[in-house]
Formats: C-alpha cells, structure tokens, sequence
C-alpha cells in the first residue's frame, strides 16, 4: 500500500524533531553532512532535507540506520504499517 502525501509529511515533520540526535549519528561518526553527500554521491542539499525531514532520501535513512539511528528517530516511510 502507497502512502499518501499527507503520511509522508506527517513523518518528515516528526523526523524534524529528532534532527539534533540525528545529528549525534553523524557526529559520533565523525561525519558532516557534506562528508555523508560525498560518500553517499548524493548533494549536500539531499542530506540537510533529508535530516529536516522534507524529503526522505533512502541512502541518507540507510546508513543512519546502519550506524546506529534508532527507528523510531528515522521515520522512514518505507517502514511505516497502518
């Protein structure tokens, strides 16, 4: 089942208040923001949005989950059940 627009909004707008432990992901990785884009071969801009929750880039969402990020910071769509 597709999500609808207005359940993908909701979600960025809920992984926009845990921007800051996100953050701490990185952080603790020794990573920017532009390092991750780098590594990821994706933008800057791709990362920022994607920790202020207005897009939701599946690499960015990846590796912070492979490196630690609890779920319930990530609020991936590909991951939320009705």
């Amino acid at each position: 089942m597709s999500l609808t627009y207005a359940r993908k909004m909701a979600l960025g707008a809920e992984r926009a208040r845990y921007r800051r432990r996100l953050q701490e992901v990185l952080d603790a990785q020794g990573m920017s923001g532009v390092a991750l884009a780098r590594e990821l071969g994706i933008s800057g801009v791709a990362v920022y949005r994607t920790l202020s929750g207005q897009i939701h880039s599946p690499k960015v969402l990846d590796w912070l989950r492979a490196h630690g990020a609890p779920e319930k910071y990530l609020c991936d769509p590909r991951n939320d059940r009705p």
